[in-house]
């Protein structure tokens, strides 16, 4: 059977599904000041289980396992030992395998674990020492749960989102770097209101800290997500994935303001196969009907 390398390598297009976390907070799971959807994985480990069967319903060849905010840095200040938080790591995985075995037992799934730039309550920022510990015990507790690969999500400044990569290419599994960016007068600045880092120091920096398989751009406003690929491009030569947002955050709630609607997602995102994107999906705010529409549009097999 072909790796996932394989076929991207080949130009096969692969559809990734869409944001867990916004759509855990459409079905009224309350969000934790701290964590945001990490915690769910402790009080709503059924329902995350039922929305990955609801991307792979509307057909999604990638499921991103709910740990983009259960790293132990964060899950401490959620109230969870180092302990407990690499158990729902785990239990992160397992979700994503039992919905496949139960909705698609034949389909060929990719799981991926997730790695983040998130820190608690996007205030508690780490030290370097807490966070190098904390991403490797994570990267290590991904990967030996059997994912196939990992994926570095909103990659946006130069202290954490390097350990974060770092971290992840010492499993040994596929490793895809997955950067949030802006744009502000012209320019590509990381994902970040609070300083205006150019993309290219972000980009240079992060894809130096180890060994990318696979770069995109994810987590960004429609409109942001070409001229990212763009400025990606000029230094990355190997497969291209982008899965962007719709919609706004403000701690600890997704505002879907703004909402683009599946069809216009679907047609918007089909146009990044023209920037050689081989791999395509949505983040936040973007719902089992967005991924349905986009598989559609693809000519796949997606249910709504």
């Amino acid at each position: 059977m072909d790796t996932i390398q394989e076929l991207m390598d080949a130009g096969e297009v692969l559809v990734i599904d869409g944001g867990m976390g916004t759509e855990l907070e459409r079905r009224g799971v309350p969000m934790d000041a701290q964590s945001w959807a990490g915690s769910a994985l402790k009080t709503h480990p059924d329902l995350i289980r039922t929305i990955h069967r609801d991307f792979i319903d509307a057909g999604a060849d990638i499921l991103i396992a709910n740990s983009y905010a259960a790293a132990p840095h964060v899950l401490r200040h959620a109230g969870f030992s180092e302990a407990e938080a690499l158990a729902l790591n785990r239990l992160s995985c397992d979700l994503v395998r039992e919905a496949v075995a139960e909705a698609a037992p034949d389909r060929r799934i990719w799981i991926a674990g997730s790695l983040s730039s998130f820190y608690a309550g996007l205030s508690a920022w780490p030290s370097l020492d807490e966070a190098r510990r904390s991403y490797a015990l994570q990267a290590e507790t991904l990967a030996a749960a059997g994912c196939d690969l990992l994926v570095m999500e909103m990659m946006l400044d130069i202290t954490l989102s390097p350990l974060a990569v770092g971290a992840a290419t010492a499993t040994g599994l596929p490793v895809w770097v997955g950067f949030s960016v802006r744009t502000s007068n012209g320019q590509v600045l990381g994902l970040n209101d609070r300083t205006d880092l150019e993309f290219e120091r972000i980009r240079d920096d992060c894809l130096g800290a180890g060994d990318a398989h696979a770069a995109g751009i994810m987590h960004s406003e429609m409109s942001d997500t070409p001229p990212g690929l763009d400025r990606l491009k000029e230094v990355w030569s190997g497969p291209l994935f982008a899965y962007p947002h719709s919609g706004s955050f403000r701690m600890p709630n997704w505002q879907f303001d703004d909402e683009v609607k599946p069809d216009a997602f679907a047609r918007e995102a089909a146009s990044y196969l023209d920037r050689g994107v081989t791999a395509i999906g949505g983040c936040c705010g973007m719902s089992p009907h967005h991924i349905a529409a986009l598989s559609r549009r693809l000519g796949r097999d997606g249910r709504s």
